[in-house]
């Protein structure tokens, strides 16, 4: 009878409940549990966190996992603290990654800028000031095929998949649960120090494969940000999946999604046009200058 009265209530409310297992070999636990974890660049173990970046310019760091994620439903919990004294400008941010190959040094975030898999990206910097621009920080999602890349001076927002607008700056220990299950994404944060969660995004037809691998980078330029990584908790979650669902070869899934943001224009070309237009036009005044002159 509980059975059944919970199954009701799962259905009424909406709500699909899986049990999980943490799984250790993607987990990362400091100072204990470090094994499988390698950094690069300027990423550095401390007893209590891995700190990707300091708050120095023009430093690029990253953390990859070498055991590969072989499970098709799963859920993650990222602990991580940005910070740095009082200021108003700063960057550039961090990313979260599940991706063929392991991470390694790149422009986006400190990682390659064309994969194959799924980035999130924590930017805290607005390189994009024209259309489509967000309030920064912001947090944004991206599935590649490995055919197009991260524009990192649009903010990603040709390429963007879903995202939200959240300040996760200077807060003590935020958490991102990023949660992958029936192909579903969905990214939620929770801010301890102020008793505080904000539902970030979920979005349907998302199609990942398994044999991926996990990562997380970070990157400064001009401006400059404290990344630190506090732990990363992997979960398999056993996620119920009809036969047919079952009958597929998991590792071949095509990176993938049927959603996607609103399209963005590309302006490149036209701000090119109006840029050699300007020109023109300075040039002709110019001229009539000098001949009434």
């Amino acid at each position: 009878m509980l059975v059944v009265f919970l199954a009701i209530l799962s259905h009424l409310s909406g709500i699909l409940t899986y049990s999980s297992f943490e799984k250790r070999e993607q987990s990362l636990a400091l100072p204990h549990h470090t094994f499988g974890w390698f950094s690069y660049g300027s990423a550095v173990f401390e007893p209590d966190h891995v700190r990707l970046t300091q708050d120095v310019r023009s430093q690029t760091g990253g953390l990859q996992c070498t055991a590969p994620m072989m499970y098709r439903d799963w859920e993650i919990h990222l602990t991580f603290h940005v910070h740095s004294p009082a200021k108003t400008l700063v960057g550039d941010g961090f990313a979260f990654w599940y991706t063929e190959q392991p991470i390694s040094m790149g422009s986006a975030f400190g990682s390659r800028e064309v994969f194959r898999g799924l980035g999130i990206f924590f930017d805290t910097y607005a390189n994009q000031n024209g259309a489509h621009s967000h309030e920064h920080p912001y947090i944004s999602a991206m599935v590649s095929d490995g055919k197009n890349a991260y524009d990192h001076d649009k903010d990603g927002t040709l390429t963007e998949l879903a995202g939200c607008s959240t300040d996760f700056r200077n807060h003590e220990r935020t958490k991102a649960i990023i949660r992958f299950v029936r192909d579903q994404l969905s990214l939620k944060l929770f801010y301890p120090d102020v008793q505080r969660e904000v539902e970030c995004f979920s979005v349907d037809g998302v199609h990942l494969p398994i044999g991926y691998y996990l990562g997380v980078s970070a990157a400064t330029g001009d401006l400059s940000d404290t990344h630190d990584i506090v732990s990363i908790k992997t979960f398999e979650v056993d996620a119920e999946r009809t036969p047919e669902e079952l009958s597929i070869d998991a590792a071949q899934i095509e990176p993938s999604s049927g959603h996607a943001a609103p399209p963005r224009l590309q302006c490149t070309l036209f701000d090119k046009s109006i840029e050699g237009l300007a020109q023109d036009v300075h040039s002709i005044v110019r001229v009539l200058t000098q001949t009434h002159t």
